[in-house]
Protein backbone atom coordinates (compact mmCIF):
# COMPACT_ATOMS: atom_id res chain seq x y z
CA UNK A 1 0.00 0.00 0.00
CA UNK A 2 1.40 3.48 -0.60
CA UNK A 3 0.86 5.83 1.67
CA UNK A 4 0.69 8.96 -1.23
CA UNK A 5 -2.18 6.92 -2.93
CA UNK A 6 -4.05 5.70 0.68
CA UNK A 7 -3.93 9.58 1.27
CA UNK A 8 -5.48 10.69 -1.34
CA UNK A 9 -8.33 8.59 -1.29
CA UNK A 10 -8.89 9.47 2.07
CA UNK A 11 -8.88 13.29 1.15
CA UNK A 12 -11.45 12.21 -2.17
CA UNK A 13 -13.47 10.93 0.07
CA UNK A 14 -13.41 13.15 3.07
CA UNK A 15 -14.25 16.57 0.76
CA UNK A 16 -16.82 14.25 -1.04
CA UNK A 17 -18.74 13.48 2.20
CA UNK A 18 -18.10 17.66 2.98
CA UNK A 19 -16.01 17.65 5.83
CA UNK A 20 -12.91 19.10 6.76
CA UNK A 21 -9.77 18.04 8.18
CA UNK A 22 -10.99 19.09 11.57
CA UNK A 23 -14.53 17.49 11.31
CA UNK A 24 -13.07 14.29 10.34
CA UNK A 25 -10.29 14.27 13.07
CA UNK A 26 -13.43 14.64 15.50
CA UNK A 27 -15.00 11.77 14.69
CA UNK A 28 -12.22 9.56 14.56
CA UNK A 29 -10.31 10.71 18.15
CA UNK A 30 -7.65 12.05 16.05
CA UNK A 31 -6.20 15.52 15.71
CA UNK A 32 -6.15 18.08 12.62
CA UNK A 33 -2.36 17.53 11.97
CA UNK A 34 -2.72 13.84 12.12
CA UNK A 35 -5.74 14.35 9.75
CA UNK A 36 -3.24 16.13 7.37
CA UNK A 37 -0.29 13.79 7.77
CA UNK A 38 -2.37 10.82 6.56
CA UNK A 39 -3.85 12.70 3.53
CA UNK A 40 -0.14 13.68 2.54
CA UNK A 41 0.93 10.40 3.04
CA UNK A 42 4.02 10.99 5.45
CA UNK A 43 2.03 8.59 8.39
CA UNK A 44 0.17 5.64 7.66
CA UNK A 45 -3.20 5.20 10.11
CA UNK A 46 -3.12 2.45 12.02
CA UNK A 47 -6.03 -0.28 11.54
CA UNK A 48 -7.94 0.90 14.10
CA UNK A 49 -7.74 4.54 13.06
CA UNK A 50 -8.56 3.32 9.14
CA UNK A 51 -11.56 1.11 10.58
CA UNK A 52 -12.75 4.22 12.21
CA UNK A 53 -11.83 6.50 8.93
CA UNK A 54 -13.63 4.33 6.70
CA UNK A 55 -16.54 4.17 9.34
CA UNK A 56 -16.77 7.88 9.06
CA UNK A 57 -16.35 8.12 4.93
CA UNK A 58 -18.90 5.42 4.56
CA UNK A 59 -16.35 3.20 2.83
CA UNK A 60 -15.26 -0.23 3.16
CA UNK A 61 -11.75 -0.52 4.74
CA UNK A 62 -10.55 -2.33 1.66
CA UNK A 63 -11.41 0.45 -0.80
CA UNK A 64 -9.02 2.52 1.15
CA UNK A 65 -6.17 -0.07 1.29
CA UNK A 66 -6.46 -1.77 -1.98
Amino acid sequence: MDPKILGKKIKVTRVEQDLNQTDLAEKIGANQKSVSRYENGTTVPSLETMAKIAKVLKKPVDYFIE
